[in-house]
């Protein structure tokens, strides 16, 4: 008989002891419960201790070392997890009661998956629902090198629905910490080379939003860092691992994302705001020549129009109205 796979979530947790149990029920209450429940506390300061003790029955409890950051926390998380397949969830967010049974199916479609990836929901701070969110156009299988490309522009995967092999995280290794925020598309872009992406078209998950404040805001210099570290270490390395031959698209990517950031800044900044940003997108906008964009950006003269800001505009006006076209028809 071919022994069952075995499933591992991971809650890495901070100062977030108001959502915590709620995170923690989701997950007692699925209709096929995770084998392993791993709760790793960053040193909260609040009540998230004597929730994981509340709970100590039902899941262990770990601290990663002093002073690592965000990615050394997710690394930790992973590493503590002993099962086949593994998985985070954020202490804010919560699984939908098909969570574990839908990820593990399609964990089980194929032996060399190495990601399995659903569709989501966003909830807000008192977990009512924002609307669902699919993968639209998303293949049900992928494979390299095309799992690597896919994820040019950013990760084809939800932080809130998504389970890894944890062979496959073990070959490709950590992601390294000098990541500040994005180390989720760091990480699918590392284990992008060992092996396929499976899709299974179903909400799994409530992606809690909006309670934490203007993300793009008040991450906007990890972010544009973040995304240099992306396109000139992660990406040409996932590159190399998967036998591409050419990779002049990761330069064409870097250019779009470039212009995307700074054309959603100039909406989001007042002019009186963008003298600070120009440190930060200076180097970038060095690597991808954006010099007279940025200078454009600084001195508040209009930015280039182009077809695909249209078309990405349109998109994002038609996308709410066709995620709910699709979830009806799901439904019938």
């Amino acid at each position: 008989m071919i022994k069952p796979l075995t499933f591992s979530v991971g809650i890495p947790a901070y100062n977030q002891g108001n959502f915590l149990e709620e995170t923690i029920l989701s997950l007692l209450n699925q209709n096929c419960p995770p084998d392993e429940i791993v709760v790793s506390n960053h040193y909260s300061t609040d009540n998230t201790p004597e929730i994981i003790e509340k709970y100590s029955k039902y899941v262990r409890g770990v601290k990663p070392p002093p002073g690592v950051g965000l990615t050394g926390q997710y690394n930790f998380t992973l590493m503590s997890q002993t099962c086949d397949w593994i998985t985070l969830l954020s202490s804010d967010d919560v699984a939908r009661p098909n969570f574990c049974e839908t990820l593990l199916r399609g964990a089980a479609r194929r032996d060399d998956a190495a990601v399995v990836r659903a569709g989501w929901e966003n909830i807000d701070g008192e977990g009512r629902s924002l609307g669902p969110n699919y993968f639209l156009r998303m293949k049900d299988v992928v494979c390299p090198p095309e799992t690597v490309r896919s994820q040019q522009n950013g990760p084809g995967v939800s932080f809130a629905a998504f389970a890894i092999r944890r062979t496959a995280f073990l070959e490709a290794g950590p992601v390294s910490e000098s990541f500040e925020s994005l180390a989720d598309w760091a990480l699918f872009m590392q284990l992008a080379p060992f092996g396929s992406f499976i899709y299974e078209n179903e909400i799994i998950s409530g992606y809690r939003v909006g309670h934490d404040g203007n993300k793009f805001r008040n991450r906007f210099g990890m972010w544009v860092r973040d995304e240099q570290r992306m396109f000139y270490e992660a990406m040409p390395l996932a590159a190399q691992r998967a036998g591409m031959k050419d990779t002049s698209w990761i330069d064409k990517a870097s250019r779009a994302n470039f212009l995307r950031y700074v054309t959603a800044a100039y909406d989001e900044f007042a002019p009186s705001e963008r003298e600070a940003l120009y440190p930060i997108l200076k180097p970038w906008a060095e690597r991808v020549e954006g010099q007279l964009l940025l200078q454009s950006f600084l001195t508040n003269r209009p930015l280039p129009v182009s077809l695909s800001k249209f078309v990405e505009r349109g998109k994002q006006m038609l996308r709410p109205f066709a995620q709910k076209m699709h979830a009806a028809l799901l439904q019938r």
